[in-house]
């Protein structure tokens, strides 16, 4: 696959996990801070120049974050280090 699509896709798919976190009927508030991190993660998206695909919305904010990983994945020799390490810090904190 292209690399460049497959970072187009995580990105959109990161995106929708934003809006499922601010969604998130969560009152501890942990979700916005998940969120805020997805945030961080879009602004290494931005330095790379990568513009997001549209990526199914209907699904929530783990899953999201999964899909987001496999496109990386898909894309491993492209995915810079830190992208990566964020995108698997905060799919481990939103599984707590």
């Amino acid at each position: 696959m292209n690399g460049s699509l497959e970072l187009a896709r995580a990105l959109g798919h990161v995106r929708n996990a934003v809006v499922a976190f601010v969604a998130a009927d969560d009152p501890s508030g942990e979700s916005l801070f998940l969120a805020g991190d997805c945030l961080d993660l879009e602004g290494l998206f931005a330095e790379l120049g990568v513009e997001p695909e549209l990526v199914d919305p209907g699904v929530n904010a783990r899953a999201s974050l999964d899909s987001a990983s496999e496109a990386l994945a898909a894309a491993r020799p492209v995915v810079p280090l830190a992208m990566w390490a964020r995108l698997q810090a905060v799919r481990a904190r939103a599984t707590r």
